[in-house]
């Protein structure tokens, strides 16, 4: 045993002490399962003696107003019980990295319980560009994310352009419809042309609408939106939670201020500074992946695909492809319901395969009204007019239309079901202004939790070992958290996920090990 615990510590040594290396999972992981998995032993330490900063109470709070059953009914999730939720809004400044003048108006989301004590400071949490993180609370919240509100609040914040956020409307009604089939049903026989005359023209509409703030939408402004928070709290530091993009936008806070970080969950991240086709790449390896898993369980629950599930999404697929969709649907549009309804899933794993099952079993029986439901929810929920600005705004080296091309040929054989999709998405931001990227942490003050999923279809799982290294380039620890099912945020989504979180919530500490949740 003392032998064992030797090479480990002499393997976490070398680790460390190669810059930019991704780190190997712990040697001694602790599998846990839903029914109460908890933080084992004390993880060596970065910040001093004194710990972390505490999350401390604002002194000066905002004017909430109770919107309980409003948000709870717009997620279409049932309430918690004993959960209570209320809105707000605070100004902040358009653009306070380049000292530009002009505000904006960010919403936010308070979560509390009858157990929440009176004096305790809050989580932020921010799902970034993914979906509003007002819709994606409450969903939390009717898992296990209530656990949370035992000892801390949960505030949500908007990104600007986003949800309760001020809104963006910018791309014509028909260009916004076009973007979405992918150019499917334009005349010509060159996708990716037609895609980029209509996305240009939506960028040029999408620019005018926002000016004089076009390149304020970025990860970086977003992360200047948390800081206005802090300070109109009046709190040394604070609480962050990013699931997803909003990974990137906690880590960007951090990078930018390491002093005001108290806590630094990173859900699901996207990695800093990775570029738009490694990007593409992830995700649609993690659709890939996500749909094994679906079809896997398919199987297993005899759902309504029979017993070759992929096969018969598949022939959905290439039916839609051919312009024999239900219903009329594109094939970008069949691809993106299926996405989103494994990325956000309702209700328990075995009813929400039994549900998109049925969706996807009805329609290739020619009844699309379920899927159509699923098409619209996916636009709704993943492709507003802000959601194209802050995700072209946070697009990095771009590839040109025929690299998008060579990617059209290249990914329809590596990735049958998603991959033409995924190269003709990255047409969209071709032609929006390029924003340099915010630098990543060079010393980050706090250990930071990292969590994934293994089966992810909104950015696969790359992205955490590639914020591994960057934490410990920023020479600080993290430890992991992942989930064996399928979805984007393994917090949100696995109960077994949350306890890990509030040990390190409350005390600042990581766990001991690295855990891993079942699926």
């Amino acid at each position: 045993m003392r032998r064992q615990i030797a090479s480990a510590t002499v393997l976490l040594a070398v680790t460390a002490l190669v810059a930019g290396c991704v780190p190997g999972l712990a040697a001694d992981p602790r599998f846990a399962t839903d029914s109460g998995a908890r933080p084992q032993g004390v993880a060596p330490s970065k910040p001093p003696p004194s710990g972390p900063p505490p999350i401390a109470a604002p002194k000066n709070d905002l004017a909430w107003r109770d919107c309980t059953s409003k948000v709870f009914s717009d997620a279409a999730v049932p309430a918690a019980p004993g959960v209570q939720l209320d809105c707000a809004t605070y100004d902040s400044d358009l653009d306070p990295v380049n000292g530009q003048g002009g505000s904006l108006t960010i919403g936010v989301v308070r979560a509390r319980s009858n157990q929440t004590p009176r004096d305790a400071g809050p989580l932020v949490l921010t799902t970034g560009s993914d979906l509003p993180s007002s819709t994606q609370l409450p969903v939390w919240l009717a898992r296990a994310g209530s656990d949370v509100l035992q000892t801390h609040p949960v505030v949500a914040v908007d990104r600007r352009g986003l949800g309760m956020s001020s809104p963006i409307d910018c791309r014509d009604q028909l260009d916004r419809q076009a973007m979405r089939d992918q150019a499917q049903f334009q005349a010509g026989d060159d996708p990716v042309a037609n895609l980029s005359d209509i996305s240009n023209t939506a960028t040029t509409n999408c620019t005018d609408a926002v000016a004089p703030g076009a390149s304020s939408y970025d990860n970086s402004h977003a992360a200047s939106d948390l800081e206005r928070l802090r300070t109109l709290w009046d709190v040394p530091a604070v609480a962050l939670i990013g699931v997803g993009n909003g990974a990137q936008v906690a880590l960007a806070y951090a990078a930018s201020r390491p002093d005001r970080v108290a806590r630094l969950i990173l859900d699901s991240p996207i990695a800093l500074g990775v570029n738009a086709e490694a990007a593409a790449e992830q995700q649609v390896k993690g659709q890939q992946a996500a749909l094994d898993a679906f079809a896997a369980q398919c199987v297993a629950v005899n759902c309504a695909l029979g017993p070759d599930p992929k096969g018969a999404v598949s022939a959905l697929l290439a039916d839609a492809r051919g312009g024999k969709g239900p219903g009329g649907a594109s094939v970008a549009g069949v691809a993106n319901a299926i996405t989103t309804a494994l990325g956000f899933p309702s209700g328990g794993r075995v009813a929400a395969t039994t549900s998109l099952a049925n969706a996807l079993a009805a329609a290739r029986s020619g009844d699309a009204n379920q899927l159509n439901n699923l098409i619209n929810h996916a636009y709704a929920v993943t492709d507003s007019d802000g959601q194209f600005v802050s995700a072209c705004s946070d697009a990095i080296n771009r590839p040109t239309p025929d690299r998008v091309r060579e990617l059209v040929v290249a990914w329809a054989k590596l990735y049958p079901q998603f991959g033409t999709v995924a190269a003709l998405n990255l047409v969209k931001c071709v032609h929006w202004p390029t924003i340099p990227p915010p630098a990543p942490p060079k010393s980050l003050k706090v250990d930071v939790l990292v969590s994934g999923v293994q089966n992810d279809p909104i950015v696969g799982t790359e992205g955490v070992a590639q914020t591994a290294a960057t934490i410990i380039n920023a020479n600080a620890a993290s430890k992991r958290v992942m989930w064996q099912g399928i979805g984007h945020g393994a917090s949100i989504y696995s109960p077994c996920a949350v306890p890990p979180l509030i040990g390190y919530l409350n005390s600042g500490k990581l766990p001991g090990t690295d855990t891993y949740c079942p699926a």
